[in-house]
């Protein structure tokens, strides 16, 4: 992973610790954006359909690699992995296009098991409501593995879906040819609910370019599906250290096959340069993703830096008296906890769009805080360094 940001490379007020945090106008934001609720999902058809989106700021890249100007990214909410009618989903395609835009995503697959009907279904109603639609399918290795594609080209002919066999001269195609055949139609592959583990055809595919992501969270599995029960939930925190080893595209999806339960939504946050599918497909390439689920961000350290530079904003706040305040604020629709490095506070926890002032002893000219639910690894958080040489009066 390259060292650039351009590619892979408590709500409440709490006095007695010194934290004030602001209240207004925070009941519309009362339903975080990874923990999404609704009073019922389009596809059961009650009532009127109204769409649920808190903006993500726009994000900036000072120092992109490649580019001799500065980059600005719109953060795109998706889901990647998702099943309709025609394979083992009880939705209409059409009705997963219209459930997602009710959810607040931009950009979605549906991914059935056997066939590409799904996405043809789906386009009038993509279409119509701005809601980006890639082609996709679920596939893979017989009995083994499951992989999902996404972004492929029309005239790409799927041929023994789950079927794919390890050797060659078998009635089932070899999957080493049919692999390559599907990313020479375009399309990007990912890895799915990695439930037997990192075999000899994944690492085969990784080498060769053709697996270049990876799910560390899948909203259907469960308890089941090989996850291991960790910060709160079901998830694979194991494929979150091969995303970081590998160089993987990090994804976080609901594998939907019924509607949509009033839960948390899994989201894969898309850094994307523009809101186009072809954009959405370079970031995929690129590895500007962030997994979102379970009140958590992961991601791949850069990226999350990149994000948190445009999400948050830390500075100095100096009272005549010589009272000392360190001022946050949190410009997105995520919670983030803020541990601040050599004060005695606890966490400080930022709901959407809110700020918060802590009380200092001193006036520090660099703030360092350790973001406790923004992951660069299973077992470790991001941690971002502030200058605070410019003091607000």
């Amino acid at each position: 992973m390259p060292a650039t940001s351009g590619g892979r490379a408590d709500t409440e007020g709490r006095q007695g610790n010194h934290l004030v945090t602001s209240r207004a106008a925070l009941a519309v934001w009362a339903v975080l954006f990874c923990v999404v609720t609704s009073s019922g999902s389009a596809a059961r058809g009650r009532g009127p359909v109204v769409r649920r989106e808190a903006p993500f700021p726009a994000v900036f890249d000072s120092a992109p690699a490649r580019h001799a100007a500065s980059v600005q990214y719109e953060v795109l909410r998706g889901d990647f992995h998702m099943h309709a009618l025609h394979s083992d989903g009880s939705v209409s395609p059409a009705d997963r296009v219209l459930e997602a835009w009710e959810y607040g995503y931009d950009v979605i697959a549906i991914t059935d098991h056997a066939g590409l009907g799904a996405y043809e279904e789906a386009v009038p109603m993509a279409r119509a409501l701005d809601v980006l639609l890639l082609r996709g399918i679920e596939t893979g290795l017989s009995e083994q593995e499951h992989l999902i594609a996404v972004g492929f080209s029309a005239d790409y002919e799927p041929r023994n879906p789950h079927q794919w066999s390890e050797t060659e001269g078998q009635s089932e195609v070899f999957y080493r040819k049919q692999w390559q055949r599907l990313t020479g139609a375009g399309g990007f592959v990912f890895y799915a609910h990695p439930h037997v583990g990192l075999r000899e055809p994944m690492l085969w595919g990784i080498d060769q370019g053709l697996l270049e992501g990876i799910e560390v969270y899948n909203g259907v599995v469960g308890s089941e599906w090989n996850t291991v029960e960790s910060h709160g939930t079901y998830w694979y925190p194991f494929a979150f250290d091969w995303a970081v080893e590998y160089n993987l595209t990090i994804f976080a999806n609901s594998d939907a096959h019924e509607a949509r339960a009033d839960t948390g939504q899994a989201v894969t946050l898309v850094l994307a340069t523009d809101r186009s599918r072809e954009a959405v497909l370079e970031a995929l390439h690129a590895g500007r993703t962030i997994a979102c689920f379970n009140n958590m961000l992961c991601g791949h350290e850069w990226a999350l830096q990149l994000l948190m530079t445009s999400l948050i904003d830390v500075r100095l706040v100096a009272v005549d008296g010589g009272r000392a305040f360190l001022r946050l604020e949190n410009h997105g629709p995520v919670e983030l906890t803020a541990e601040i490095a050599g004060t005695p506070l606890e966490p400080v926890i930022l709901g959407p769009y809110q700020k918060a002032l802590a009380s200092l002893r001193r006036m520090p000219d660099i703030a360092t805080i350790n973001w406790k639910n923004v992951y660069t690894r299973p077992t470790q958080n991001l941690t971002t360094t502030h200058t605070l040489s410019d003091v607000t009066p």
